[in-house]
């Protein structure tokens, strides 16, 4: 039995020391390549085969140090757009009934997006070289020699620990347009969050932690001929409604590019801090519950109209049930249907908070939509969101095409019973929706891009 791999103390300590303000920092120095419709400067050493170089010499130079930095903090975003790329071909599979492939490329978003994270943190991961912004333009060789796979793990799992995860984890969940850090003043704000931020991050990451200690559980979805000992199905009803719940959530608002997911972690946040105030799970008629409840909502000064439409959120009142996304999320792989809906639910609620980062970092140093343009209208067009020449004037808008989509499933679902119960038939009656549904690029585009 091979030892659980471990990070080098040294490197522990670390990344406890990593400042954001560094990455920041390091990125805006981008300015100029973007300027050039470049992510890095053409001449940058690692523009091309960057492990490779890596692995060759490290960049002991300050001008290979500075490429190298500016490289993990392109990775920031680019990370992040390439994991809900991962995860639109996962649920194309998913509508397929093709649920080896979906759990393997939805394992792939769930990294692309820790490693989005952890380079918004400064930790850049290259196979088994990984180094750190350790200043402006400067970086450090990390000692730990671990592979991709496991070196995300184990740098996420440390850094979670810190209470810097739920300094940031608070500052990033914006329901309303407030920060979880906000709405929780009355309580103490960020700190009294950051056990809740460390327990979200494991449970989101699972995967990873899992693949670590059991790599054969990953290689049996990723290189193992389906059908040995048997073929694995899903059902084509399951899927589409875990797909349209899906969808639901990631509908975005004026003040959120995810503002149903943040909405629904703001009231899990209050109903955990409930619990572990009180030893008692809460309930809408419990009066400790009410008032944790009305000292937080008064606390922000909002409209008497929103004060009564979020009450009956948060007392579950309106919209008792959890999005699925987060019932799934907790389930633990056991090679079943729930599988898929699960290690796709932690990829989104991870690519959330990895997009959410990228944003702040963009926006902290002024590279706008406009600034980023030369990278996202090719984009839009390559992956078909929209025609050329059609470039939207805002990234919102294109959850106009996922709401037409959902009228119209739900069109068709009215037609009959069982109208939508085979794949055949989702294929068949609803493929514009179907391809609607997997084009989770857009969502990266309206989540990542400042306005």
């Amino acid at each position: 039995m091979s030892r659980k791999p471990v990070l080098v103390a040294s490197d522990k300590v670390l990344i406890r020391g990593l400042s954001r303000n560094d990455v920041e920092l390091t990125m805006a120095g981008l300015k100029p390549f973007l300027e050039r419709s470049l992510w890095i400067g053409s001449s940058n050493h690692y523009v091309r085969d960057v492990v490779s170089k890596l692995k060759r010499a490290q960049p002991g130079t300050p001008r290979r140090q500075r490429h190298l930095a500016q490289y993990i903090a392109a990775s920031v975003a680019l990370h992040s757009n390439d994991g809900w790329s991962y995860l639109g071909r996962s649920v194309a599979c998913l509508l397929a009934g093709d649920i080896h492939r979906a759990l393997h490329l939805a394992y792939y978003a769930e990294l692309r997006a820790a490693m989005s994270l952890l380079a918004s943190i400064a930790v850049g991961i290259f196979n088994s070289q990984h180094y750190a912004i350790t200043g402006v333009n400067t970086t450090h060789k990390l000692r730990t020699q671990r592979g991709t796979h496991e070196m995300t793990w184990l740098a996420l799992e440390a850094w979670a620990r810190r209470p810097a995860s739920g300094r940031l984890f608070s500052s990033l969940i914006r329901p309303e347009g407030l920060t979880l850090d906000d709405w929780f003043q009355p309580q103490g704000g960020a700190t009294v969050l950051a056990p809740q931020a460390k327990a979200w991050f494991m449970q989101w990451g699972m995967d990873l932690g899992l693949a670590t200690k059991d790599r054969e559980a990953r290689n049996a979805s990723s290189y193992r001929p389906d059908g040995v000992p048997g073929t694995w199905e899903v059902s084509a009803a399951d899927t589409l409604e875990f797909v349209r719940d899906m969808w639901s959530s990631l509908e975005p608002s004026a003040a959120s590019g995810f503002e149903q997911i943040d909405r629904h972690i703001l009231r899990l946040a209050i109903e955990r801090y409930h619990l572990g105030r009180t030893n008692r799970q809460p309930t809408r008629t419990d009066q400790d519950y009410i008032a944790l409840v009305n000292s937080v909502i008064t606390a922000q000064s909002l409209s008497v109209t929103t004060e009564n439409r979020l009450r009956s959120f948060l007392l579950r009142q309106s919209a008792p049930d959890d999005l699925k996304i987060f019932v799934n999320s907790k389930i633990k792989p056991n090679h079943s249907q729930a599988d898929a809906f699960a290690v796709v639910s932690r990829a989104v609620l991870l690519l959330r908070v990895a997009t959410g980062s990228a944003h702040n970092l963009l926006d902290r140093v002024g590279f706008d939509a406009s600034m980023l343009g030369f990278w996202w209208e090719k984009l839009g067009e390559a992956r078909g969101l929209w025609a050329p020449g059609a470039t939207p004037s805002s990234l919102s808008d294109l959850w106009a095409d996922v709401d037409v989509s959902l009228r119209e499933v739900d069109n068709v679902a009215a037609a009959g019973p069982g109208s939508l119960s085979t794949f055949h038939q989702i294929a068949a009656r609803i493929p514009g929706p179907a391809a609607i549904f997997a084009s989770h690029e857009r969502v990266g585009l309206w989540g990542l891009c400042p306005a």
